[in-house]
């Protein structure tokens, strides 16, 4: 976990609470079958347990050009958020985080399937900012999470509002070794439910863009996997 640890040294500066404004947050998988060329999940792209984070420093949950965290590891390769909710839990200048899971959906359980979505509620000041990390589960080792360190929640003292999905990016954590969406004996969706860190590791030990790494793989674009609704209330 070294990577986060060195991040929160930027955590020096404290923002006048100003005007507090509770945030309600929608996460929707939008994939649809066909989306990649496989049989597993007809195409679709499962989403993990969205692990997520409010704060005032820098990002909490990972670094680009690091390496991955045990929470992001672990988010990332199986989709299990509980390791990394753990950790932001121990981090004082954290305000708000945890896992959010779906509501049900055709198969009753926590991860987000194609068509589900699934919401949560904190509160912020100026200053704050938002990181969530989603496993992109038809991969090793992808996830999901917000570009440049999280998203801003205010400009200025104004609240944001609206579509947010612009600001993702697919990432490599760079903790296996990767295969093509939806392809290989080691990813997800053809594991057992519980396995944890199953496939070899990644020679690059460090955490990339998905799509800049591997030009030789067809990566849908991110709007075409989910998308995110940040509405101040």
């Amino acid at each position: 976990m070294l990577p986060a640890l060195i991040s929160l040294t930027g955590c020096i500066k404290d923002h006048d609470i100003g005007q507090m404004k509770t945030f309600k947050v929608e996460i929707e998988n939008v994939s649809t079958p066909n989306l990649l060329p496989t049989m597993r999940a007809k195409g679709t792209v499962p989403l993990s347990p969205p692990a997520y984070a409010v704060y005032d420093c820098n990002d909490p949950m990972f670094m680009l050009g690091q390496r991955a965290n045990l929470g992001t590891e672990r988010i990332a390769e199986d989709g299990f958020p509980m390791e990394m909710v753990k950790y932001l839990s121990s981090i004082p200048r954290i305000t708000a985080s945890g896992a959010v899971t779906s509501p049900g959906g055709p198969d009753d359980g926590p991860a987000l399937f194609a068509g589900e979505k699934a919401t949560f509620t904190f509160t912020a000041k100026p200053g704050d900012k938002l990181q969530l990390e989603t496993m992109f589960v038809q991969s090793n080792d992808w996830f999901i999470s917000f570009k440049n360190g999280g998203l801003d929640l205010f400009a200025g003292n104004a609240a944001i509002s609206g579509d947010m999905t612009s600001q993702l990016e697919i990432y490599d954590a760079g903790t296996e070794e990767d295969t093509a969406p939806g392809t290989g004996p080691n990813q997800k969706p053809v594991q057992d439910p519980m396995a944890i860190n199953i496939g070899p590791p990644d020679a690059v030990n460090m955490i990339t863009v998905a799509r800049e790494r591997h030009t030789q793989f067809n990566i849908p674009s991110t709007g075409s996997v989910i998308k995110v609704t940040v509405t101040p209330q």
